[in-house]
Parts: structure tokens; C-alpha cells; sequence
């Protein structure tokens, strides 16, 4: 890395749509990237590696198939490689596990020369003598400074943990859903575990605990805010609102039409994979029927209102059922979060404040290219859920993204994106 060469594109983080644009920028020839991350390898929410578990997304939602199916790193080419292309054809699934998913974007990293690990972005700053960002950056093994220049910015680190009001996690009996495989052997002995929330993460951690508390005294309690436990949709119609076609619609409702949408489309989203649902009813029924001590207990319309310490180190969680209007609260050993994640916006961006457009909630002002300045300069990956759509998040939608992302910052049409696809109108 030369330290006077300016990039076209740098990218800030490296998850899996960073790594997918990565993976499509590798092919461009007039087109110089690098992409920079804080951790020293790649490595995709592995507190939550529980074994079995999928992707709610089909293979083909890879880190390129949707914008490039010849480009080498699809997951096909991936199976071509370790010679399992066939058996892949024969064990006929659409879902991923999670691990796989991890090993096949650990092999997309391992062949990429553009990306840095053990690197923190320190901050961000406008050189206009250079017309180019400086991105100043620490490297976490030598601990030296180092400046990167580029054209443009896209952020890619995440989001952070979410919870419920002004509770807190401790590191020691109250984690979130993210660090439950680092607890859990802990989570295991623990004589009662409450779990709050009700997500696909959420229900994968409880159908791991009820096998693990089965025929036993220990319980698992599960509490959702919600009126209920609901599944997500996978119906073809509802697919079609993951598509551009949807999100062209999305994006010119005024902002309030959008929170309304989106305050009614959990289950498009927010659900649980059906099978896993009824996986779970079935080895609850089956314990019932075979006199085994039901190792768990569901309660709905239950909001965390507050968690105490009582004695040796137990927790006292206080409730509210919200349909009944009444408190109370269920002493437990162990209180993990299963409560999703919000995007915040990092510290390092502060010197380029004056350039990116804020809505009046303080959120980026996400453009439909999904830039967040006027000059096409700064661009996010799955920060706009408000503008764009409750699909921001989707595994399917990456390559999408990082395609429009891509035609922008080139001003060619290198990666042709799907138009006009859905059989429903969603507007007039």
C-alpha cells in the first residue's frame, strides 16, 4: 500500500456487504479499492454460531450471484472448489448454515489483496486541496498511524446492540443474543435463564436451551413484548417486497407513511422461521406427553421494565403485561437479550458532519443511491431501513446495493440491476 496512492473507494468495515462490494469491485479494472477492519479476520456474528442453525436466505443471496452469476466468488464457485458442487445438487437445500455462510465469505476474504484487518478508523476528514478523504487509521499490532486516501467512502461496520430502554448488559449473567455461543456453558449450568425477545435469534437460542434443560428441574422463561410469537413470511408475494421495485415505492413516501409501514411489517422481518417455530411446539409437546418436566415457560405481552441484583448474585426482572396492565416479576440466574440491533452513527465521521445530510432525527438522509451527501461521495450499507425499506438488512439485497453503489461511483452501467420485476403494483 502505497502511502500516496488515492483509492476510488474505500469501504469501513469489512462484514459481508463490504466484503461482497469488495468482491465485486476485484473484477474492475479501472477501478482501486481497499477496505479496512477493526477485527483481525473475518469473522460473521460468531456468538451465535449455535449449531444447526441457517440463513433465512437462499444460497443464491450470496456475496455476488444477484449482481454478477459468472463472478468467481459465488458460493457455487466456492462448492466447485472444495468438490461439493454435487453433493450440494443432491442434498437439495436453499438454506445456508450459518457456519457455512462464514466459511464460504472466509474464503471470498482469504483471496482478496484489498482488505486490512487490525485497523481502527480513528477519523475521517475532507482534504480539498486533494479533492480525497483521509482516513486516518491505527493499526492495533504496531500501534502506528497510517493515512489512506480515497475518492470516496462507503460504511459498512454494522450495527450495535439494542436494548430495551435504559437497561444495561453486564458481561456476567445479563449478556445479549450476540455473545450467547461465548456464554454457553455458563447459560447451560445456570439453573433458570430468562430470554428477552422474540426474533429468529431469540427462538434459535430457545429451542438450543430446551434440548439442553430437557428432562430436567432447570427452566428457560421467554418473554415478547409482542401480543405474540410470530412467524415470518415467506410467502412469493411477500418476497416481492425485497425487491427494487418495492423499494422504489418505499422511498418517495413522505417520513411518516414510512414509520406507519414499518411499525406493521414485523413480520416480514422480525419473525421466526416456521419450521423452527413448529420445531419447537413439537418438542415441547413431546415432553408433555412423555411426563417430563417442562423445562420452559413463554409469556407475551410482557415488557422488561427493570432488572435487579438479589442475593448471591440472582436477578430479579420486573415486568409489565401490557394487555392485563399489571407488574410482576420472576427471579432468574441469567438474563440474556435477544433484542435486535440499531444503527448508530460512529464518532469517526464527525469531521465530515458539514458534508452528510441529517434528517431531523439526526438520522443519515439516505439518498436512493444511498449516498448521504450531495456529491455522491459518502455512501452507507444498512443504514437506511427509514428511506429504503425494512429489506436494508437483507442478505438478498446486498448485491443489489453494492451494484447501484458501484454504477454511481463509476457512472457506468457495470453491474445492470433488475427493474420493473414484481407482478404487484405497489403504488399507482
Amino acid at each position: 500500500m502505497n502511502k500516496d496512492t488515492i483509492y476510488d473507494i474505500a469501504g469501513i468495515g469489512v462484514g459481508p456487504f463490504n466484503l461482497g462490494l469488495a468482491a465485486l469491485c476485484a473484477p474492475i479494472e479501472n477501478v482501486t479499492s481497499i477496505f479496512i477492519e477493526q477485527k483481525k479476520e473475518f469473522n460473521w456474528h460468531p456468538g451465535m454460531m449455535i449449531p444447526g442453525t441457517t440463513l433465512q436466505v437462499s444460497y443464491l443471496a450470496d456475496l455476488v450471484t444477484l449482481a454478477d452469476p459468472s463472478n468467481k466468488f459465488s458460493y457455487l464457485n466456492f462448492l466447485r472448489t472444495q468438490n461439493r458442487l454435487i453433493q450440494f445438487g443432491i442434498h437439495e437445500s436453499s438454506y445456508l448454515t450459518r457456519s457455512e455462510y462464514t466459511r464460504y465469505c472466509k474464503w471470498v476474504a482469504a483471496q482478496l489483496p484489498n482488505l486490512i484487518f487490525s485497523t481502527l478508523v480513528k477519523t475521517i476528514f475532507f482534504d480539498r486541496k486533494r479533492d480525497c478523504f483521509q482516513i486516518a487509521c491505527t493499526d492495533d499490532i504496531t500501534g502506528l498511524t497510517k493515512f489512506i486516501k480515497a475518492r470516496h467512502i462507503i460504511m459498512g461496520i454494522g450495527s450495535q446492540l439494542h436494548l430495551p430502554g435504559d437497561l444495561t448488559i453486564n458481561g456476567e449473567n445479563i449478556i445479549h443474543s450476540s455473545d450467547y455461543m461465548h456464554y454457553r456453558k455458563m447459560i447451560n449450568a445456570a439453573g433458570s435463564v430468562a430470554l428477552i425477545g422474540s426474533g429468529q435469534s431469540a427462538a434459535e437460542i430457545f429451542y438450543d436451551q430446551i434440548h439442553k434443560r430437557a428432562g430436567s428441574s432447570k427452566r428457560i422463561d421467554w418473554y415478547t413484548q409482542s401480543d405474540r410469537f410470530y412467524a415470518m413470511e415467506r410467502s412469493k408475494l411477500a418476497y416481492e417486497m425485497s425487491t427494487p421495485d418495492y423499494i422504489d415505492f418505499f422511498y418517495q413516501l413522505p417520513a411518516t407513511k414510512k414509520k406507519t409501514l414499518l411499525g406493521n411489517q414485523g413480520t416480514l422481518y422480525k419473525g421466526i422461521n416456521e419450521e423452527l417455530i413448529n420445531a419447537i411446539y413439537d418438542k415441547l409437546y413431546h415432553q408433555y406427553i412423555e411426563s417430563q418436566p417442562i423445562a420452559a415457560h413463554l409469556f407475551t405481552n410482557t415488557r422488561l421494565e427493570q432488572i435487579k441484583k438479589i442475593k448471591d448474585n440472582t436477578l430479579s426482572l420486573e415486568f409489565c403485561h401490557l394487555a392485563l396492565d399489571k407488574k410482576f416479576s420472576r427471579p432468574s440466574d441469567f438474563a440474556v437479550f435477544a433484542t435486535g440491533y440499531d444503527y448508530r452513527t460512529p464518532r469517526f465521521l464527525s469531521a465530515l458532519d458539514h458534508l452528510i445530510e441529517y434528517n431531523c432525527d439526526k438520522q443519515f438522509e439516505v439518498k436512493r443511491n444511498y449516498s448521504v451527501d450531495n456529491n455522491n461521495r459518502i455512501f452507507v450499507q444498512n443504514a437506511e431501513l427509514h428511506t429504503h425499506g425494512f429489506n436494508a438488512a437483507d442478505l438478498g439485497l446486498g448485491a443489489y446495493r453494492n451494484a447501484v453503489i458501484i454504477n454511481t461511483i463509476t457512472k457506468e452501467n457495470i453491474y445492470p440491476v433488475d427493474q420493473h420485476i414484481a407482478f404487484q403494483n405497489f403504488g399507482l
